[in-house]
């Protein structure tokens, strides 16, 4: 088993999106402990956008790297998240996976301040 950690990010119907994310990612990690939802100001935007709701979670799977990712696009595709998605600043949903038995994929957002607050949190 492999100890994984993710956030999920939404801005566009943000309180349903991440409702639909965590119910389906519980659902298939049941050992899923999630931390609350934070709340912040997008980063790294030139232009005016929705505050972005997060939710960072810590589980275990069998699943590799690659299986993961196509999961959480499956799930974004889901929520209405389109390839033009991020360029537009609205974002139905954004599923993160931000480290894999202990290897951190993503430094950058790692070092981010939404993403400190939302692992924070993890009970």
């Amino acid at each position: 088993m492999s100890t994984c950690m993710l956030c999920l990010g939404s801005n566009d119907n943000p309180s349903d999106n991440i409702s639909e994310a965590v119910t389906t990612l519980t659902r298939i990690f049941p050992d899923i402990r999630w931390g609350d939802t934070v709340v912040t100001t997008a980063e790294g935007v030139s232009f005016s956008v929705p505050d972005y709701h997060n939710r960072a979670a810590i589980f275990t799977t069998t699943m590799d790297i690659s299986s993961l990712k196509s999961l959480f696009k499956e799930i974004e595709k889901a929520c209405g998240r389109i390839a033009s998605s991020k360029s537009t600043g609205i974002v139905p949903l954004d599923i993160d996976l931000l480290q894999y038995d202990g290897e951190v994929l993503k430094p950058e957002d790692m070092e981010s301040a939404y993403v400190r607050q939302a692992l924070s949190t993890i009970r």
